[in-house]
């Protein structure tokens, strides 16, 4: 079946591996990688299993088989695998939502309610999918129990992460499907906003506004999108023969750690007259913050975040975001890690989702 090639302003955008050769589309199997190495198919199911130390498997050996995992590009095969069902003929498989407690709730339940919608859809009498929430301190994706094993999960979406955790990934192949939700991994399939865009968005709506001393509002940690906001907030700005943009720095993610942070900035730059807070939590405490200080928003102060929180339309004023659609991000990222399980798509693939504007009273 064809696919419909979108608008150009809504075109998923691929950033695809080179073809593999002929002799490859073959699909990897514990076999091929056990004949690869010339060792046992046990000693490759035991380090998929994350079980060598009990099993007392040299470290060498070990090594080896994550090397050839890597290289050789196995995923498990989601067909194959039964796992539990009440119906020996159903195929059950477990997908997982990889996330850090530090995400802001909203975010969180936002993600497993559509991807559960998503799953739902693709559900039939011969096949059914359970996903569950684990949760991991952000930096800390590592520690996760069980994140090695390969019979846990069939795939997992993971987001959140910190660069540490990035850091973890790209030296680590999971034995299993995944897809990295904002984050640009060169060893996992990744769906992501398109890199920049955002922050020359929300650039481009305070100078439409004629702010002159904007702000950008960020949380203590960064992860590699909202860094990658900031940024070219600053960038498209300074293109544009504005002054580098003050930078509020928040504790946390929370809208009480916004507000703080802004409450803050005023009594040190009262002639603030713009703020992009990269992330909509952030940016509704920001807007408390201006309606205690008595600035007007958006005749005193603009205020633009990024994600379209799903109560966006209830901030005080409402909230002007930019970013790309939550429903078409899931949407993306359930349809990439179907096609990684059922090993459509073998390489790693990067699909970028141009981000939108949501105008509304705050800009």
């Amino acid at each position: 079946m064809q696919r419909r090639r979108l608008p150009l302003a809504g075109r998923r955008t691929f950033v695809r591996a080179p073809r593999m050769a002929r002799a490859e589309k073959r699909p990897v199997t514990v076999r091929t990688i056990a004949e690869h190495l010339g060792v046992s198919p046990a000693a490759v199911s035991t380090v998929l299993a994350n079980r060598h130390e009990e099993r007392r498997l040299a470290p060498a050996t070990v090594e080896r088989i994550r090397q050839a995992v890597r290289e050789l590009g196995y995923v498990p095969n989601v067909a194959a695998r039964r796992l539990r069902a009440h119906d020996p003929e159903v195929r059950h498989a477990e997908l997982g939502i990889l996330t850090s407690f530090e995400a802001p709730l909203f975010l969180v339940s936002r993600t497993l309610r559509m991807v559960q919608e998503a799953v739902d859809a693709r559900s039939t009498g011969g096949r059914k999918f359970s996903v569950s929430i684990d949760m991991f301190h952000a930096g800390r994706l590592a520690e996760m129990p069980g994140l090695l094993s390969a019979s846990r999960f069939n795939g997992v979406i993971i987001a959140n992460t910190l660069p540490d955790d990035d850091a973890f990934l790209r030296a680590t192949t999971l034995p299993y499907a995944v897809v990295v939700q904002g984050r640009r991994l060169a060893n996992y399939s990744c769906v992501l906003e398109t890199p920049g865009e955002g922050g020359r968005q929300a650039a481009k709506l305070l100078r439409a506004r004629r702010s002159v001393r904007p702000a950008v509002l960020v949380p203590a940690l960064l992860t590699e999108t909202t860094a990658d906001r900031a940024t070219a907030f600053a960038s498209a700005l300074q293109a544009a023969g504005q002054p580098q943009p003050a930078r509020i720095q928040a504790d946390g993610f929370s809208p009480a750690a916004g507000a703080a942070a802004v409450a803050a900035h005023l009594r040190r730059e009262p002639d603030c007259d713009g703020i992009f807070a990269v992330t909509d939590t952030l940016a509704l405490g920001a807007l408390h913050a201006l309606k205690a200080a008595g600035r007007a928003v958006p005749e005193k102060v603009a205020v633009v975040g990024v994600g379209d929180h799903e109560h966006a339309d209830f901030f005080d004023p409402p909230l002007t975001c930019v970013g790309p659609a939550y429903e078409r991000v899931v949407a993306e990222i359930v349809t990439l890690l179907f096609e990684v399980m059922n090993r459509r798509r073998v390489r790693p693939t990067e699909v970028f989702v141009p981000p939108s504007v949501v105008r509304r009273a705050s800009a």
